[in-house]
Protein backbone atom coordinates (compact mmCIF):
# COMPACT_ATOMS: atom_id res chain seq x y z
CA UNK A 1 0.00 0.00 0.00
CA UNK A 2 1.30 3.70 -0.85
CA UNK A 3 0.35 6.93 -0.20
CA UNK A 4 -1.38 9.13 -2.39
CA UNK A 5 0.92 12.19 -3.54
CA UNK A 6 -0.88 14.60 -5.97
CA UNK A 7 -1.06 11.66 -9.47
CA UNK A 8 2.14 9.98 -8.11
CA UNK A 9 1.72 6.45 -5.75
CA UNK A 10 4.64 6.61 -3.23
CA UNK A 11 6.11 3.97 -1.48
CA UNK A 12 9.17 2.41 -0.80
CA UNK A 13 10.13 -0.91 -3.29
CA UNK A 14 6.42 -2.08 -4.55
CA UNK A 15 2.72 -0.51 -5.13
CA UNK A 16 1.64 -4.24 -3.84
CA UNK A 17 1.82 -5.69 -0.64
CA UNK A 18 2.11 -9.29 -2.79
CA UNK A 19 5.70 -9.66 -5.09
CA UNK A 20 3.39 -9.98 -8.65
CA UNK A 21 5.31 -10.92 -11.20
CA UNK A 22 3.13 -11.17 -14.27
CA UNK A 23 0.87 -7.87 -14.21
CA UNK A 24 3.02 -6.10 -17.37
CA UNK A 25 3.79 -9.26 -19.18
CA UNK A 26 2.40 -9.29 -22.30
CA UNK A 27 -0.21 -7.79 -24.50
CA UNK A 28 -3.08 -9.66 -21.92
CA UNK A 29 -1.22 -8.92 -19.10
CA UNK A 30 -4.13 -7.50 -16.06
CA UNK A 31 -2.00 -4.00 -15.98
CA UNK A 32 -0.27 -3.66 -18.99
CA UNK A 33 0.75 0.17 -19.57
CA UNK A 34 0.20 -0.35 -23.85
CA UNK A 35 -2.36 0.15 -25.78
CA UNK A 36 -3.72 -3.00 -27.44
CA UNK A 37 -1.27 -5.28 -29.12
CA UNK A 38 1.57 -3.48 -28.10
CA UNK A 39 3.54 -4.32 -25.09
CA UNK A 40 6.61 -3.68 -23.04
CA UNK A 41 9.49 -5.67 -23.40
CA UNK A 42 11.62 -8.38 -21.74
CA UNK A 43 14.48 -7.60 -19.71
CA UNK A 44 16.01 -9.90 -22.53
CA UNK A 45 15.09 -7.43 -25.70
CA UNK A 46 16.15 -4.57 -23.87
CA UNK A 47 19.54 -6.13 -23.34
CA UNK A 48 19.63 -7.28 -27.57
CA UNK A 49 18.89 -3.63 -28.42
CA UNK A 50 21.42 -1.81 -25.62
CA UNK A 51 24.31 -4.33 -27.41
CA UNK A 52 23.44 -2.73 -30.97
CA UNK A 53 24.09 0.89 -29.74
CA UNK A 54 26.99 2.41 -30.61
CA UNK A 55 28.39 4.18 -28.91
CA UNK A 56 27.46 2.34 -26.15
CA UNK A 57 26.19 5.38 -23.95
CA UNK A 58 23.12 7.47 -24.06
CA UNK A 59 24.68 8.87 -27.86
CA UNK A 60 24.36 5.77 -28.74
CA UNK A 61 20.54 5.24 -26.95
CA UNK A 62 19.70 8.78 -28.99
CA UNK A 63 21.18 7.64 -32.23
CA UNK A 64 19.51 4.55 -32.21
CA UNK A 65 15.76 3.96 -34.19
CA UNK A 66 14.17 4.14 -30.63
CA UNK A 67 15.56 7.83 -30.34
CA UNK A 68 15.52 6.80 -26.23
CA UNK A 69 16.05 10.29 -24.26
CA UNK A 70 17.77 10.56 -20.69
CA UNK A 71 14.00 11.35 -19.34
CA UNK A 72 15.40 10.11 -15.84
CA UNK A 73 13.03 8.85 -13.52
CA UNK A 74 10.65 9.45 -10.07
CA UNK A 75 11.35 8.45 -6.82
CA UNK A 76 9.51 5.81 -5.09
CA UNK A 77 9.81 7.54 -1.57
CA UNK A 78 8.14 11.01 -2.70
CA UNK A 79 7.52 11.17 -6.24
CA UNK A 80 10.00 13.56 -7.15
CA UNK A 81 11.74 13.82 -9.95
CA UNK A 82 15.72 12.98 -9.98
CA UNK A 83 18.76 12.22 -12.75
CA UNK A 84 16.38 14.03 -15.89
CA UNK A 85 18.89 14.90 -18.35
CA UNK A 86 21.40 12.46 -16.87
CA UNK A 87 19.72 8.86 -16.94
CA UNK A 88 17.69 6.99 -19.54
CA UNK A 89 15.37 4.33 -17.42
CA UNK A 90 13.24 2.42 -19.37
CA UNK A 91 11.20 -0.20 -17.42
CA UNK A 92 10.92 -4.40 -18.87
CA UNK A 93 8.16 -6.72 -18.20
CA UNK A 94 11.08 -9.14 -16.25
CA UNK A 95 10.28 -8.99 -12.54
CA UNK A 96 12.92 -9.62 -10.77
CA UNK A 97 12.52 -10.80 -7.20
CA UNK A 98 10.77 -7.76 -5.31
CA UNK A 99 11.77 -5.85 -7.92
CA UNK A 100 11.58 -5.08 -11.56
CA UNK A 101 14.53 -5.20 -14.43
CA UNK A 102 14.84 -2.24 -16.59
CA UNK A 103 17.14 -0.53 -19.12
CA UNK A 104 19.61 2.70 -17.73
CA UNK A 105 21.99 4.50 -19.42
CA UNK A 106 23.93 7.58 -18.85
CA UNK A 107 26.36 9.68 -21.02
CA UNK A 108 29.15 6.92 -19.71
CA UNK A 109 27.56 3.57 -19.51
CA UNK A 110 24.56 1.45 -20.10
CA UNK A 111 22.92 -1.59 -18.31
CA UNK A 112 19.80 -3.69 -18.03
CA UNK A 113 19.53 -4.29 -14.13
CA UNK A 114 16.77 -3.65 -11.65
CA UNK A 115 15.11 -1.05 -9.75
CA UNK A 116 12.24 -0.83 -6.81
CA UNK A 117 8.73 -1.45 -8.55
CA UNK A 118 7.65 1.56 -7.42
CA UNK A 119 9.58 3.44 -9.00
CA UNK A 120 8.31 5.83 -11.70
CA UNK A 121 11.07 5.02 -14.95
CA UNK A 122 9.79 5.44 -18.66
CA UNK A 123 7.96 2.77 -20.75
CA UNK A 124 8.46 2.02 -24.33
CA UNK A 125 6.41 -0.10 -26.09
CA UNK A 126 6.51 -2.66 -28.70
CA UNK A 127 4.14 -4.16 -31.24
CA UNK A 128 3.35 -8.02 -30.66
Amino acid sequence: SGAWNGSFITVFINWLSTGETHMWSGTAAENNPCPSGFRLPTNAEWEQERLTWSPSNSYGAFASPLKLPMAGYRLSSNGGFSFVGNVGSYWSSTANGSNANALYFTDTYTSTSYGYRGTGSSVRCIKD
